[in-house]
C-alpha cells in the first residue's frame, strides 16, 4: 500500500522544499508558508518586467545621449557665475549611466549570458552581481524612472493643436517625442534662468514652482507643462511666444496657424520660433550666425539681426528661404518646422513697394 504520508507531501513551488499539506482534502497547497508565497508574487512581478528591459535600455541609452551633450555644452562655457553646472550635469549623467547598466545586465541574461561573464565585463564578483542587478532591484529601479516620467501635459487649445501621431515603435504603437526638441527646450530654459540674473529660489517664487522642479526640468529630467514653462518664462522676464514652438518639438506636435490669422500673428510665430532656437544655443552673437550665410545672402544680415531683436521684425517676411534655412542649420534648429513658419509668413507678408524694390 503507498505511504499516506508521501501522498500528503507537496514540493513548494518556491523554494522546493518538500512539506506536509495541513489538510488531506480541498485544493493542493502551492507554498509551504505565507513568506514563500509572497516571494513568488515578488518574483512573477519582475519577470512580467524583463520584457521591458531591452526598451527600458533604449530610453535610458537616449536619456544617457541628452545628458552627455549637456556635460560637454556646460563645460565649454566660460562663465565664472556658472561653476556647479558641470558638477551637476555630471552627476545626472552618472545616476542615468547606473540605471542603464543596471537594464543591461537583465538584458545579457535574458540573452544567454552567464553571470560569470558579466563579472568579467564589470569587474564585480557573482555575488555582488546578483545581489545588486536582481530582477525585483532591478524592476524597482525601473519603476522608479516610470514614475519620475513626465505626466501628460494640459495645454490651453488656443495657444497650440496637437499633431496626430504617426504609428511608431513607441510604447503604445506611437513614435515618441524627439528627445532632441526636448534637449533644446532645456537648454532654453536653462540659459533664460540665467540671463535673467535671478537666483533659482527667486524665480521659483514668483512662478509658483519648487526650486527643486525648476532644476529638474531645466536640466532635462523632468518635462514640464505648457502653463509651467510659461509661468517660468514670465517669471524670468522673458517672452513666452519664444518658447512655444520648442515647448511644441519637445511634445511632437505642431502650432496650428488659423486660416484668418494676420500678418503680426504669423510674425510672432515666425520669429519665436528663431529666438527660441537662439536662446538655446544661448544667445550666440548675430555676427558669427550672419557669417555662416551662404556669400550671396549676407546682404540679409540686418533683416537676421531684426528677427534676433525682442521688437517685431516687420522686415522678415522678405527674407529668403536660403539665408532662413542656413540661420536654422547654424543654430541647430529643424529646418522642416522653420520652413513652415517661413511659408505661412511669406503667404501673408506685405509686398515691397516698387521703390522698395528699387532702392532696397
Amino acid at each position: 500500500m503507498p505511504d499516506s504520508r508521501s501522498a500528503d507531501q507537496v514540493e513548494c513551488q518556491n523554494c522546493r522544499i518538500r512539506f506536509v499539506r495541513k489538510s488531506p482534502t480541498g485544493r493542493r497547497p502551492k507554498y509551504c508558508s505565507a513568506q514563500c508565497r509572497s516571494a513568488a508574487f515578488r518574483v512573477r512581478s519582475a519577470d512580467s518586467e524583463e520584457a521591458d528591459f531591452s526598451r527600458e535600455a533604449e530610453r535610458i541609452g537616449q536619456a544617457v545621449a541628452t545628458r552627455a551633450r549637456m556635460v560637454a555644452q556646460s563645460s565649454s562655457l566660460p562663465v565664472p557665475s556658472w561653476p556647479l553646472e558641470p558638477l551637476r550635469h555630471s552627476v545626472a549623467l552618472k545616476r542615468e549611466l547606473d540605471d542603464f547598466i543596471a537594464v543591461s545586465v537583465r538584458e545579457a541574461l535574458d540573452r544567454g549570458a552567464r553571470w560569470e561573464d558579466i563579472a568579467a565585463v564589470t569587474s564585480m564578483t557573482v555575488s555582488q552581481l546578483q545581489g545588486q542587478y536582481s530582477t525585483v532591484q532591478v524592476s524597482k529601479a525601473v519603476e522608479a524612472r516610470r514614475g519620475r516620467r513626465p505626466r501628460q501635459p494640459v495645454v490651453p487649445a488656443a495657444e497650440v493643436a496637437p499633431k496626430p501621431a504617426a504609428a511608431g515603435d513607441g510604447p503604445d504603437g506611437q513614435s515618441p517625442p524627439g528627445w532632441g526638441g526636448r534637449d533644446a527646450l532645456a537648454r532654453a530654459l536653462s540659459h533664460l534662468q540665467r540671463f535673467s540674473g535671478q537666483p533659482v529660489r527667486a524665480v521659483a517664487i514668483q512662478a509658483g514652482l519648487s526650486p527643486s522642479y525648476i532644476y529638474r526640468f531645466t536640466a532635462g529630467e523632468r518635462h514640464p507643462s505648457w502653463t509651467t514653462v510659461r509661468d517660468f518664462v514670465l517669471a524670468c522676464d522673458g517672452d513666452p511666444d519664444d518658447l512655444v514652438d520648442l515647448w511644441n518639438a519637445a511634445n511632437g506636435q505642431e502650432q496650428q496657424t488659423p486660416p484668418d490669422a494676420g500678418f503680426d500673428a504669423v510674425l510672432a510665430r515666425f520669429q519665436g520660433a528663431i529666438r527660441g532656437l537662439h536662446l538655446a544655443e544661448a544667445r550666440p552673437d548675430p555676427d558669427i550666425l550672419i557669417n555662416a550665410l551662404p556669400n550671396g545672402h549676407r546682404h540679409e544680415g540686418a533683416v537676421i539681426k531684426s528677427v534676433l531683436a525682442p521688437s517685431p521684425a516687420r522686415q522678415a517676411g522678405q527674407l529668403s528661404w536660403e539665408a532662413t534655412e542656413a540661420l536654422t542649420e547654424a543654430l541647430h534648429g529643424d529646418s522642416d518646422r522653420i520652413h513652415r513658419h517661413w511659408t505661412a509668413l511669406r503667404a501673408v507678408a506685405p509686398r515691397p513697394s516698387i521703390l522698395t524694390q528699387a532702392f532696397g
